[in-house]
């Protein structure tokens, strides 16, 4: 395990201090004014993915209303996890980063979720320590869309 000093800390925490009044900026650059249509449901044990195929239900799957807009996350197979905001999606990368948890434990390099959104503040994926990562990225993409949506181009990938 990496060694974690003051120094990184701080330039970490900086940083992402920094960055997340971008995310708001590009968040919004994203938004645009028309609402779309509703999400399509979950039925049969099986859930449909965006490339058309029928995978079974993940007990994390989630299909909810957050601060009025409907909210999806789908665990795909292969680690391919899916986010749609009001029937739009949002593109997902999986970078390892670090973290610095609010309760005060130590920092730790860990695997996140990062979007076009919160490209600087990554939501750390599901794993045993957290099993809501998705659901909390979602919720967190809810805050900083406000009441815009998700533009068509949230959805374009992209790597790192």
């Amino acid at each position: 395990m990496a060694k974690t000093n003051r120094r990184d800390v701080l330039r970490y925490g900086a940083a992402g201090a920094v960055t997340a009044a971008t995310a708001v900026v590009a968040g919004q650059e994203l938004a645009s004014a028309d609402p779309p249509p509703g999400l399509d449901g979950v039925t049969s044990g099986l859930k449909d993915t965006l490339d058309g195929l029928k995978t079974p239900l993940d007990p994390r799957d989630f299909d909810e209303l957050f601060k009025g807009k409907k909210i999806r996350g789908l665990h795909g197979l292969r680690g391919r996890n899916e986010l749609m905001i009001n029937n739009r999606r949002l593109a997902l990368t999986e970078i390892e980063t670090l973290f610095v948890p609010a309760d005060g434990s130590p920092p730790y390099v860990g695997v996140g979720w990062i979007s076009a959104l919160n490209h600087y503040d990554p939501v750390e994926v599901d794993t045993r320590r957290n099993r809501e990562g998705l659901r909390k990225l979602a919720r967190k993409v809810v805050d900083i869309l406000g009441d815009n949506e998700l533009a068509p181009s949230a959805a374009q990938e992209h790597g790192h």
